[in-house]
């Protein structure tokens, strides 16, 4: 019966492993828009861009798959050039097309710190998705991690 207990000691330690895992994952995501968009006052710089890529994305559930895209947007300060992967804006295959513009807003001391104008909003709808998967997650682990010291310690009386 021990070793039945162990077992199931176990498997609940690999899914507390999880929710802390991708607790962390929302948490870091969360905090790299938050830098971006706190930046954001010091982006007094403008420039035109254009998506110059494409990039596809296959998703699938158990029933359906379908093709997502999100746009590369490309920019030319002084005569470098810069990128930026909008992967928060997400939308059904022919949504972007290449060519199109839109504005791009950095901070001059730093051009490649910027932000695509047009996708702010999904930038910010993005960073609280992350904090609040980041918040549930985070207490999912908590009670597993709790449930795990109490476990142990039945165990062991």
């Amino acid at each position: 019966m021990a070793g039945v207990g162990m077992v199931a000691w176990l498997v609940a330690a690999v899914i507390a492993i999880l929710f802390g895992a991708l607790a962390f994952v929302n948490f870091r995501n969360f905090q790299k828009r938050s830098a971006l968009l706190n930046r954001a006052k010091d982006m007094t710089g403008s420039v035109d861009g254009r998506i110059s890529e494409v990039v596809k994305v296959y998703r699938r559930n158990n029933t359906f798959r379908w093709k997502n895209e999100y746009p590369v947007v490309a920019y030319q300060i002084d005569g470098r050039d810069y990128t930026v992967k909008l992967e928060f804006a997400e939308k059904r295959s022919g949504h972007y097309r290449i060519g199109d513009t839109c504005q791009v807003r950095y901070v001059p001391a730093e051009p490649s710190c910027s932000i695509v104008e047009e996708f702010r909003k999904p930038l910010e709808s993005a960073r609280t998705r992350a904090l609040a998967g980041a918040v549930i997650l985070g207490l999912f682990f908590l009670n597993a991690l709790f449930s795990l010291i109490n476990g142990l310690g039945s165990m062991m009386m």
